[in-house]
């Protein structure tokens, strides 16, 4: 992972790991700022990863574990908010899929067999309705085998810095009900809290769903603990920016 700074100073992570025919990043808190809104952030996001005319696709996030399909030729310079969803996946060259968080975990998928990509927001309840298996459900209605798949998470909150209640662990169980949890994913805290590291968590479905280990790249960045780099909604609360992370196809 690097931090590369384009023309007007806007800071943005990118991830090398993205395979051949994609190109994929984050925003830092330069670019998250009262002054830009979700049409600029992912703009901004755009110019830095190389595709300024892109088309930007966006969604209503709700918690949930609905997938929407970007279909169609990607409109250059445009911005498509699709509908309300927690992921988005698309074919289509120049097509930035774009989620917003400030803690919840940001994945995108790459599959540079058939050109599919996929991009994922997963907070605790979306952990819990386990929206990777519905994206990699879609995905292999189209084709794809999980095997043939890139994930790359951006950053997020990391468990010793994402304090719950049982009530959330309770129902994280509950969702992983049929298999361990990985080791590490949830941890004793103070009195009745708990530490959940809810990137490792959708890191054991991937794997378990057939992605390969070595195709998974996770950052080392806590979303919580690096509050010169990005925003968070625990540390900050609710007035603070929001993250983009997205990916683009770039050729056949």
């Amino acid at each position: 992972m690097w931090l590369d700074r384009p023309a007007g100073g806007h800071g943005a992570g990118r991830f090398p790991d993205a395979p051949p025919g994609f190109v994929a990043g984050f925003t830092t808190r330069e670019i998250v700022s009262d002054r830009a809104g979700v049409t600029e952030v992912p703009r901004a996001l755009a110019r830095s990863l190389g595709m300024p005319e892109a088309e930007v696709v966006r969604l209503s996030q709700v918690h949930g574990r609905d997938v929407l399909e970007a279909a169609g030729v990607a409109e250059p310079w445009g911005d498509r908010l699709l509908g309300v969803a927690d992921a988005v996946i698309s074919r289509a060259n120049g097509r930035l899929l774009t989620v917003f968080t400030a803690d919840c975990v940001p994945m995108l998928l790459a599959d540079p067999e058939r050109g599919w990509m996929a991009a994922i927001h997963a907070g605790w309840r979306g952990t819990a309705l386990r929206i990777v298996d519905a994206v990699l459900d879609q995905l292999a209605l189209r084709g794809v085998a999980a095997s043939s798949l890139y994930a790359l998470f951006g950053p997020s909150i990391s468990g010793p810095s994402y304090e719950v209640g049982p009530e959330v662990v309770g129902t994280l169980r509950a969702a992983f009900r049929d298999r361990d949890l990985p080791h590490g994913a949830v941890v004793p805290g103070r009195e009745d809290r708990w530490h959940v590291d809810l990137a490792l968590l959708n890191e054991a479905l991937l794997l378990e769903r057939g992605v390969r280990p070595a195709c998974i790249t996770r950052t080392a960045h806590c979303t919580a603990s690096e509050s010169l780099l990005f925003p968070s909604y625990r540390r900050d609360g609710p007035g603070t920016g929001r993250i983009a992370t997205a990916i683009a196809r770039t050729g056949p």
